[in-house]
């Protein structure tokens, strides 16, 4: 008897809050290690709005390296990373006295995690598909790839580009603003994606957008992306059932009617329902084992599929704070070709487990990383980023 499983993923636009913060703090986290690659950081971004002032509000709060906080100018400049991000996103252009910013940070050591141990304990978990895009599993790509769609419309005045527009026989979607989500659900039996069941998705709007309008064009141009996709990885998607703004017209949006935190979605930057195990990855510097260890999980599990040692691999770090032992586990759902037992030691044996190994084999202190990865607004839609490259045959996988 077959037996299904579905899997989800959500990715939210840039300008919805948690997303909006989550950026803000590896912005922030950029800035630091630019003045200190040595710099340790778990910073906390939480945006809101002072509607008797009418004004953005953001609280920034954690630990950084005390050193760093002692800076002529710090705080200033990082107002201004502040202030840059929100106009890029909702494409405005506040000054800096136009938002209310609150500092409530801590000194860290900056000895901390300088050697072989981890910085906290953590239990990161990655997976890669065989057959999936970029080896990725469908429902994270569709989210992610469906979520820069609207965003590419957005920041394009409503442009859509011309093989789109060509297949929907329309050129705008005007009115789009910066809010906004996109959930997918994924139908599988084993490793194998039957269909894409649901996509949700919810754009804010201005209110000369019309809801049946956006409604019918974002339907188009949904499903006219799923047949390019279709043809591109000569995938059949299925039809899925398509709803867009379920609730209604939507205005008004952002910090202005959501609290915003950078930890509130923390599934957003992993794998969603393979498994989450740790805090949001956003503005938390390489000893921590959240984002290090999913970016070092992530590689494994490409590794593993790319030499076709498998066609699934669901990988499982496991770091004790204060310790160097590394636990591993790594499950193919039945389509290793080899024992499970002897694949984790053979990837034992070639990739470095260790948090200071890992940041070392990503660069993880280089700055322009970190501004990468906002621009992408995502950690593994991006084949370029190193924990996404399949690099090396082995022949023993």
């Amino acid at each position: 008897m077959k037996e299904y499983v579905v899997h989800s993923f959500e990715a939210g636009r840039r300008g919805k809050p948690d997303e909006l913060d989550s950026g803000i703090a590896h912005l922030i986290g950029a800035y630091l290690l630019e003045r200190n690659p040595l710099a340790r950081f778990d910073l906390r971004v939480q945006g809101s709005y002072l509607p008797h002032q009418n004004l953005p509000s953001v609280r920034i709060s954690g630990e950084v390296t005390g050193s760093l906080l002692d800076k002529v100018g710090f705080y200033g400049e990082i107002i201004e990373i502040i202030t840059d991000h929100y106009n890029e996103v909702h494409q405005s252009d506040l000054s800096s006295d136009d938002l209310h910013v609150e500092f409530q940070l801590k000194p860290q050591s900056s000895l901390l995690a300088d050697n072989e141990y981890a910085g906290d304990s953590g239990n990161p978990i990655a997976v890669a598909y065989k057959h999936g895009p970029q080896y990725l599993p469908w429902e994270r790509y569709l989210a992610v790839e469906l979520r820069d769609l609207f965003d590419g419309i957005y920041h394009q005045g409503g442009h859509l580009s011309f093989p789109l527009a060509n297949h929907v026989e329309f050129d705008y979607l005007e009115g789009l603003l910066a809010d906004g989500k996109i959930a997918v659900d994924c139908l599988y039996h084993g490793v194998s994606l039957q269909s894409v069941e649901r996509i949700t998705v919810a754009l804010q709007h201005q209110q000369n957008l019309p809801l049946q309008e956006l409604r019918t064009k974002g339907n188009k141009i949904i499903r006219a992306r799923l047949g390019q996709l279709e043809q591109q990885f000569q995938q059949p998607l299925g039809h899925p059932e398509i709803i867009i703004n379920g609730n209604g017209a939507w205005h008004d949006g952002g910090w202005k009617v959501d609290e915003g935190s950078r930890e509130a979605k923390s599934y957003r930057d992993g794998f969603s329902t393979y498994g989450v195990m740790e805090d949001s990855f956003s503005g938390e510097d390489p000893s921590k084992p959240s984002g290090t260890g999913t970016f070092l999980a992530r590689y494994i599990a490409v590794q593993i599929v790319g030499n076709d040692a498998a066609d699934f691999a669901r990988v499982a770090l496991r770091y004790t704070i204060g310790t160097q032992e590394v636990g591993l586990n790594i499950w193919t759902n039945n389509t290793g070709r080899q024992p499970q037992q002897k694949l984790e030691e053979e990837i034992r044996e070639k990739i470095p487990l260790k948090i200071k190994g890992a940041a070392a084999l990503f660069n993880l202190g280089n700055p322009a990383l970190y501004r990468e990865i906002v621009a992408n607004s995502d950690f593994f839609h991006n084949p370029e980023l190193p924990w996404n490259k399949f690099e090396v045959k082995c022949q023993k996988l």
